[in-house]
């Protein structure tokens, strides 16, 4: 929240809710949702969780050492994976 207070044009999140139990976690990504169609700003959240990227974001980054390896929708990476890595990626998280 303290974040928003200069009111940025754009804001990094570096694993917001990484810390956070799952209830807590599933409820302030619906509050995180909210706030980000209300103001409307560009937001970079940083997160090793696909699913949460995927529920978050609308587009979509994967890096692998530094290097970006594919950027899209969900469905871009569920349906056009750009490799193996990505393929193997989204299948991980799929049987989570």
């Amino acid at each position: 929240a303290r974040g928003f207070v200069g009111d940025p044009d754009v804001l990094l999140m570096d694993e917001p809710f990484g810390a956070l139990d799952p209830i807590t976690r599933s409820s302030l990504h619906d509050e995180f949702i909210f706030l980000n169609r209300k103001l409307q700003k560009t937001i970079l959240l940083v997160t090793h969780d696909l699913g949460e990227a995927f529920k978050l974001g609308s587009q979509i980054l994967l890096m692998d050492q530094g290097a970006l390896i594919q950027s899209g929708s969900q469905e871009d990476f569920i349906r056009r994976p750009k490799n193996e890595f990505v393929e193997q990626f989204v299948r991980g998280y799929q049987h989570v």
